[in-house]
């Protein structure tokens, strides 16, 4: 199944593997299989080499093996599920059993980062994440991942919004830069600011609202889009954020805007 410059395929579910070793060496005769290569010797060390920099086990049972690859072409993404969950190293010190995987070219950065993005996205809902456990085939696995991507085709010369995300919640703050990264034709930035607060309790008039020890970071994150895709992007922000203290959102239309930035 394509989508979005990427392939998803060789799926499986209810695997019986039973430790890191065994899962990734799983992994990696799939993504060769699906890049037509003949040895997983080597998709095997890269992923290998990713994981002895930090586990990708994420959280909730979801690990996400991923490698960059000198010889493929494309993309390949799949997904496994266990019997039974394995010690993956995972950030919540919890087994994990679902194991979302992606190889492709080293070159193209910034197309691996997007895919990572928009594919873990779907993962941190709960309800997906049952349906995958649920799960019975490759097939099954394959169509739940792209039935929640969605292909959409934009007009690259087309008109262009900008969303410009304040983030005050440091739980809320990753999802939803991994949410935007994850939108195709995007150009992202993020830069730190203070609020106001900081600046205010230096004024006499407002000393004794704030002191210098309440005063809290702020993230920005500035996203560069077709205006088309605003809001649906705006729908995905809220779906994370939830409540709206500690997250403000704002949309704008660009008269002009060209090029595009690297991640």
């Amino acid at each position: 199944m394509k989508n979005d410059g990427y392939t998803i395929e060789q799926c499986g579910a209810h695997l019986d593997l039973s430790d890191r070793s065994t899962v990734l060496t799983d992994i990696a005769n799939r993504i060769a299989t699906g890049l037509g290569l003949q040895s997983a010797t080597p998709i095997l060390k890269a992923l290998e080499k990713r994981e002895s920099t930090g586990s990708t086990g994420l959280e909730k049972g979801v690990a996400l093996p991923h490698c960059a690859l000198p010889d493929a072409d494309r993309f390949v993404a799949g997904l496994i599920t266990l019997k039974e969950p394995i010690d993956f190293g995972a950030i919540d010190g919890q087994p994990s059993d679902i194991f979302l995987f992606v190889g492709g070219p080293e070159e193209r950065r910034s197309d691996h980062v997007r895919i990572l993005a928009a594919l873990t996205t779907q993962l941190r809902q709960e309800e997906v994440r049952e349906r995958v456990r649920q799960a019975t085939s490759g097939t099954e696995l394959a169509q739940i991942l792209t039935s929640g991507m969605g292909t959409v085709q934009t007009d690259e010369t087309g008109p262009f919004s900008i969303l410009v995300i304040y983030v005050q919640d440091e739980a809320r703050y990753e999802p939803i830069l991994e949410a935007v990264s994850g939108e195709p034709d995007a150009s992202v930035s993020v830069s730190e600011a203070k609020s106001a607060g900081s600046i205010l309790h230096r004024l006499p008039l407002f000393a004794t609202f704030w002191n210098e020890q309440e005063s809290r970071d702020v993230h920005r994150i500035e996203v560069t889009l077709p205006r088309e895709r605003v809001n649906r992007t705006i729908r995905r922000i809220e779906e994370i954020s939830g409540e709206k203290n500690g997250v403000q959102i704002s949309a704008l239309d660009l008269s002009y805007g060209s090029g595009q930035l690297d991640l």
